[in-house]
C-alpha cells in the first residue's frame, strides 16, 4: 500500500509522491482524458503532493510537425516526454511508443523519483508501464476511460484495411485489447473505473473483480471555470459568433472530437429537420471537420471551423448555448455534458452509457432513444418549449452537478490509491510481463 499522509478532509490517506502517465495532454491530444488528468494533477499539487507527469511527445517521425507542442504548464510539476507512435490499428490517436527506449526511461524515472503510486491512463502501450512498475516494485493504478470495443463497432474506419478484412482486423484487435487488460492486471495493475460502464468493460474483458477498485471515479468538472456567472459581455460575444448573429436563434453546441464514432452525422441530419432558427455549433477538431467546415456559415446554420479552442472559450460556448447536444453512444462518462450542466446549460443526449448513468431526464437533460430521429425531434421540441425558470433555471441545473467537483473526484482517486499495493509473486510476474512486453513489441512491427 502507498505510504501516506493526512488528506485535507481527514477521511483517508494521500500519497506523498505520485507519477502520472497520461496518453492525452493539452494541446497535444484533445479529449476528456486530457481534461480530467490535468485537473487531477492540479488538484494534487494544490494539496502539497509531489507530482511528476509523463506523456507522449506527440511527434510522429516523418509525419506532420516535428516540433513538440507547447504544453500547458502546471507549476511545480516536472513533465517528462516519451517517444510517440500512432495507436496500433486505430491510427487516429497517439500513444506512447512501444519501445525499449521508453521502457528504460520509465524505469529510470521511477527509480529516481520513488513514487508511492504510479497512475496511468488506459492506452495501447500500457504493457510498457506495467512492466516497469512490477520491475521497480511500485503500486500501479490504471484508470479505465475508453470503451474501445464501442469505437471499433461504430467506426467502420477503425482499421485502415477497410471492408470485410478491416472489420475482421478490428474484431481481432479488440480480442487483443481485452487480453492486454488482463496482462496489465497480471503485472500487478489495479483498475480505477471512471464509470459503471468502465466496470462492465473490464468484466467483459475477463479482468478479475479483485483487480478493480470498488471506487468509481465518476464525473469531474471544474466548477470554478464552468459556471453560470461568466462575464455577460463575453457570453454575448460568444453567442453572437456561434449563431452568426442570427436573430431569435436556438443554439445547440457540441464540444469534442468531430468524428464518425461520435455520431456527428446524426446531428447534422437532425438540423435539416429542426426549426429554421436552430443553429448547430460543432466545437473541436476531428476527421469530419474537413467536409463539415465547408458548410460553415449562416446559410447552413452550422458553425464548424475544426480548430482546437482553449478551456475558457469552451466554457463561454457552453454558457452561451441553449443546450449542449450529443448523439454519441460510447461515452463512459461524458465530460462536456458535466461542464455544460455546471454552466446551467441543459443537455440533449442519447440515452446510453455514461449519459444514461449521470444525466437526469427532465432534471438537467432530455434523453432520446439512440439513433431514433423521431425521439430526438420530440425531445428537442420539448427542450425548446421549456422556459429556463424554476426547476429548469440555470442555477437549478448547475446544482445537480455538485457531486462532480474536482475536490470530490480527488478524494475518490485517493481512496482508489489505497487499494493499490506492490505485486506479490514478483519472481513470476516479472519474467512473464517482460515476455509479454517483448511479444507486444514484436507484434507492433505488423500494425
Amino acid at each position: 500500500m502507498p505510504s501516506s499522509g493526512t488528506r485535507s478532509d481527514g477521511n483517508a490517506s494521500a500519497p506523498s509522491r505520485v507519477l502520472v502517465y497520461s496518453h492525452s495532454w493539452l494541446p497535444g491530444q484533445v479529449d476528456g482524458v486530457a481534461v480530467r488528468m490535468m485537473a487531477h494533477v492540479n488538484a494534487m499539487v494544490k494539496r502539497g503532493i509531489h507530482v511528476t507527469v509523463a506523456t507522449p511527445d506527440f511527434v510522429i517521425a516523418g509525419e506532420g510537425s516535428q516540433t513538440v507542442p507547447k504544453f500547458e504548464p502546471i507549476p511545480g510539476v516536472e513533465h517528462i516526454l516519451l517517444k510517440s507512435q500512432k495507436t496500433p490499428v486505430y491510427k487516429k490517436n497517439i500513444c506512447m511508443q512501444l519501445s525499449i527506449g521508453n521502457f528504460t526511461s520509465l524505469v529510470a524515472l521511477i527509480r529516481r523519483i520513488k513514487p508511492d503510486v504510479v497512475h496511468g491512463t488506459q492506452e495501447a502501450s500500457m504493457q510498457v508501464l506495467a512492466t516497469a512498475c512490477v520491475l521497480c516494485d511500485v503500486p500501479f493504478l490504471i484508470s479505465m476511460h475508453t470503451d474501445v470495443a464501442q469505437i471499433a463497432a461504430r467506426d467502420h474506419g477503425f482499421s485502415h484495411l477497410g471492408g470485410k478484412i478491416g472489420r475482421l482486423h478490428a474484431w481481432l484487435s479488440i480480442r487483443f485489447v481485452h487480453w492486454g487488460y488482463r496482462n496489465w492486471a497480471f503485472a500487478g495493475g489495479t483498475y480505477l473505473p471512471v464509470s459503471e460502464q468502465s466496470k462492465t468493460i473490464l468484466k467483459n474483458a475477463g479482468v478479475r473483480q479483485t483487480k478493480v477498485t470498488p471506487v468509481v471515479w465518476g464525473p469531474m468538472v471544474d466548477r470554478d471555470q464552468f459556471r453560470v456567472d461568466l462575464p455577460e459581455a463575453d457570453v454575448a460575444a460568444a453567442r453572437q459568433r456561434l449563431t452568426f448573429g442570427l436573430s431569435n436563434a436556438y443554439l445547440m453546441v457540441y464540444v469534442g472530437r468531430v468524428t464518425a464514432e461520435k455520431d456527428i452525422q446524426f446531428l447534422v441530419d437532425a438540423l435539416d429537420r429542426a426549426p429554421k432558427n436552430v443553429v448547430l455549433a460543432l466545437i473541436g477538431p476531428g476527421s469530419m471537420t474537413a467536409e463539415l467546415s465547408k458548410l460553415h456559415g449562416p446559410e447552413h446554420r452550422i458553425y464548424c471551423t475544426g480548430k482546437m479552442v482553449g478551456r475558457e472559450e469552451v466554457a463561454l460556448s457552453l454558457r452561451a448555448a441553449d443546450c449542449h447536444v450529443s448523439a454519441s453512444t460510447m461515452e463512459t462518462v461524458g465530460f462536456t455534458a458535466m461542464e455544460a450542466i455546471s454552466c446551467g446549460t441543459p443537455m440533449l443526449a442519447a440515452n446510453a452509457q455514461g449519459f444514461a448513468i449521470y444525466l437526469s431526464h427532465g432534471i438537467n437533460a432530455r434523453l432520446f432513444t439512440p439513433g431514433d430521429k423521431d425521439s430526438f425531434d420530440r425531445e428537442l421540441a420539448t427542450l425548446m418549449s421549456t422556459k429556463p425558470e424554476g426547476a429548469w433555471s440555470r442555477d437549478a441545473v448547475r446544482a445537480t452537478m455538485e457531486m462532480a467537483s474536482i475536490e470530490a473526484c480527488t478524494n475518490r482517486a485517493f481512496d482508489a490509491y489505497l487499494h493499490c499495493g506492490q505485486a506479490n509473486r514478483r519472481w513470476l510476474r516479472i519474467p512473464v510481463s517482460t515476455f509479454l512486453l517483448a511479444l507486444n513489441w514484436a507484434v507492433a512491427f505488423f500494425q
